[in-house]
């Protein structure tokens, strides 16, 4: 993250729409403080009329910005920018969300197990100027888990505000082999382009 770019965000308000605590640690880490306003959008978009998951999961967080921003349109210090985000696990296509409860969070896991399937994130760029949105993929690997691993992970409590119904950086990252492209698009907010992003924006203002 380049100086110019922190020091930008650091004289303005910026507004993070999710309620996410490891989007916020991602945040932290491009040493931008943000506040916290998540959104209330939702997401009832029609997945049929989108041949492209990752297109799909961007308009999410589009809508996601724009509810913030209508929100907070009354407020006496507008936002400098608003990030929004969102996260879908695919395989075979087959798209899973959070799990409702631990037999559906057994469900999702085992069928990922011992499989590769797909990590999608959207997310959208929001400046009093532009609006901006873009995805990343990365691909993950299950390794080979047993049904008793499975189980004592949904004890755990971690896999039921997860999509997919696993963290991949907290106990789930146990049942990982390996993956093919960018931790942070997993976790739910890609770190490398988001930096890229924002130094496009901010780093000349």
């Amino acid at each position: 993250m380049l100086e110019s770019t922190v020091q930008a965000l650091a004289n303005g308000r910026v507004i993070l729409a999710s309620g996410s605590p490891r989007r916020h640690d991602i945040m932290k880490h491009l040493c931008i403080s943000a506040e916290i306003i998540p959104s209330l959008y939702d997401e009832n978009l029609d997945r049929s009329k989108y041949d492209n998951h990752g297109e799909y999961v961007q308009d999410i967080a589009k809508y996601k910005v724009l509810e913030v921003h209508e929100r907070l349109k009354a407020d006496p210090v507008s936002p400098l920018l608003i990030i929004g985000a969102d996260t879908m696990v695919t395989t075979d296509n087959v798209i899973y969300g959070k799990p409702r409860d631990e037999s559906e969070a057994f469900q999702m896991l085992s069928s990922l197990a011992n499989k590769q399937h797909v990590v999608y994130t959207g997310v959208c760029l929001k400046t009093p100027k532009t609006l901006i949105q873009f995805y990343e993929s990365t691909k993950v690997k299950f390794g080979d888990i047993s049904e008793r691993q499975i189980r004592e992970y949904i004890k755990t409590g971690e896999p039921m505000d997860k999509a997919g119904g696993y963290g991949f950086q907290g106990t789930g990252g146990c049942l990982i082999e390996k993956i093919d492209g960018d931790y942070y698009t997993v976790v739910g907010l890609p770190l490398y382009s988001l930096a890229k992003r924002l130094n496009q924006i901010f780093s000349s203002v």
